[in-house]
């Protein structure tokens, strides 16, 4: 009994913080130049990486436990954001976002997953 439970704690505090792939580019479509992170959830990330900055276009959560992402307009996770869903297969839900058709183009200073 105690070996059962150790192992499902040790699983959900694994699951907690489990990484995920994030995937964006500066035009729609996956265009341009493109950046992946592999993360964990609940972390929030500035876009510092070099021609990234309030220049997304495209977003996709391809893999891992998280239910997506959300990018945000200001610095630290802040101010209007935009959530990101996570590819859930062919048959359901979405995958990649282009961000014009959601009012979020060229906006995104930092992100996050959940």
């Amino acid at each position: 009994m105690k070996t059962t439970l150790a192992s499902a704690v040790a699983f959900l505090a694994a699951t907690a913080q489990a990484s995920l792939v994030f995937m964006v580019s500066t035009e729609p479509n996956n265009k341009g130049i493109t950046h992946s992170w592999v993360t964990d959830r609940w972390v929030c990330h500035e876009l510092t990486e070099a021609g990234l900055y309030k220049n997304l276009s495209y977003a996709y959560v391809s893999s891992g436990l998280a239910n997506g992402c959300f990018l945000y307009e200001d610095a630290g996770c802040n101010g209007t954001n935009s959530y990101i869903e996570k590819y859930k297969g062919d048959i359901c839900c979405p995958g990649g976002v282009n961000l014009t058709d959601v009012g979020f183009d060229k906006k995104a200073a930092s992100w996050a997953c959940y």
